[in-house]
């Protein structure tokens, strides 16, 4: 599964980003190029098409952090950047003594002895990094020491206390963040994100039929192609393949399963190769839930969906027991029309109407709800609500049928484009 990454940060820093995750496939980077702290007001709807933020400062965070519910990551010094950095900004001291601040699970005891050896005096202070208020206090710790004639030099961690310095004319350096810090911050995010959606318990049920009814038993040799099909399909898939009374397969996975089936609103082979294996028109239904009781009880409602035409069929009932289908069977999107509308009736700018784009295309243009918009860009529930309004607002989708209703709570509505 990709990562999408949202990179926060100076140009310079966004590029080093960049190249070091290309040793790591599983991330794709969505640079946001900032020119300062406040800038974060002008990219915070970049934030809605990433699964993960990471900030190449501890002052960025604060705007996109408030408005969206991604999880946060930091490129965070270490012990020994942080001495390196203190080392040459100590060239330019005449004094031998300089201010410092860092973050404060950095362990300045880690290099005590390191610093105790060298010809510098350091005098430190510490930081919680989503303190904004630390800001400010930082600036007046460092002019304080400064202006009392104690340092000489300032070595900052933060890029707004730098620029507040360098403004008022003092000599400050910023540390420097090396490419094993950056390495090792992409791979902490790689990890967090698979132990995350390795802890998912949803549960995917398959049935597999056929839509004849004098037709051999499944179980028997005619149909032994159809049977090592399945077989390899659920191999791929780590899925469970079943045999059940009606002649047919029961087929139980996870995410792997899941992941598989909802990226293939648009098509979906598998189906077809099972048609001509058998001989006749077949059923695939799948069904989504908390546990394989719920999740078997949706994939019958899927079953009888697909014997509303006599062609094979594919249909999903999730959770919820929404209907999505008929599954690998494409639907005509006018997406430059689509465009245009997203643009001009709903407002939205090029990159949200693009990304709402992708997202009807790969559902192929299915029923969805604010909760769908909200799962598939990993956004809180507010942002995508407030999405469909402007989209609704807009006439570029109206709601589709009844409300359905959630396990919990109360009923919420489905939306289709507005053709």
């Amino acid at each position: 599964m990709t990562i999408k990454l949202g990179v926060y940060g100076e140009k310079k820093i966004v590029h080093r980003v960049q190249e070091i995750a290309k040793q790591l496939p599983s991330i794709d980077v969505l640079p946001f190029i900032l020119t300062g702290p406040d800038d974060t007001w002008n990219q915070t709807a970049g934030a809605m098409m990433c699964d993960v933020l990471l900030f190449t400062d501890y002052s960025y965070h604060e705007n996109v952090d408030q408005k969206y519910k991604q999880t946060i990551f930091y490129i965070d010094y270490d012990e020994y950047s942080i001495l390196s950095s203190a080392l040459h900004a100590g060239k330019f001291s005449e004094k031998k003594c300089l201010s410092m601040d860092y973050p404060e699970d950095v362990q300045l005891a880690a290099f005590a002895h390191e610093i105790a050896v060298t010809e510098y005096e350091f005098i430190s202070t510490s930081y919680k990094k989503q303190d904004q208020l630390s800001t400010q206090e930082l600036v007046d710790f460092h002019k304080q020491l400064f202006f009392q004639q104690k340092t000489d030099i300032i070595l900052t961690s933060r890029r707004d206390v730098y620029s507040k310095l360098f403004q008022e004319g003092l000599p400050v350096h910023r540390m420097h963040i090396p490419d094993k810090c950056i390495f090792q911050s992409l791979e902490k995010i790689v990890q967090t994100w698979e132990e995350k959606h390795q802890s998912s318990h949803s549960v995917i049920t398959g049935i597999f039929r056929l839509k004849q009814t004098n037709s051999a038993p499944i179980h028997q040799p005619t149909h032994m192609e159809v049977r090592n099909r399945l077989n390899q399909f659920c191999e791929k898939y780590d899925a469970i393949l079943l045999p059940d009374k009606d002649n047919g397969y029961f087929i139980i996975g996870t995410n792997k399963l899941i992941q598989v089936i909802t990226e293939s609103y648009r098509s979906f082979p598998l189906l077809y190769e099972l048609e001509e294996l058998a001989g006749c028109p077949v059923c695939l239904a799948f069904g989504l839930g908390v546990n394989p009781l719920a999740s078997q009880k949706n994939a019958y409602l899927a079953l009888e969906a697909c014997y509303h035409e006599q062609a094979s069929l594919c249909y999903l009932v999730n959770a919820y027991q929404e209907k999505m289908g008929p599954i690998g069977r494409q639907k005509n999107i006018d997406t430059n029309k689509l465009l245009h509308a997203l643009v001009h009736q709903a407002r939205l700018n090029n990159e949200l109407s693009y990304l709402f784009i992708q997202f009807i295309v790969e559902r192929n243009n299915e029923p969805f709800s604010s909760h769908d918009i909200s799962a598939f860009y990993r956004i809180s529930k507010r942002s995508a609500e407030r999405t469909v309004k402007k989209l609704l607002s807009g006439d570029i989708i109206k709601i589709s049928g009844k409300e359905r209703q959630y396990t919990k709570g109360r009923p919420r509505k489905l939306f289709i484009l507005n053709h």
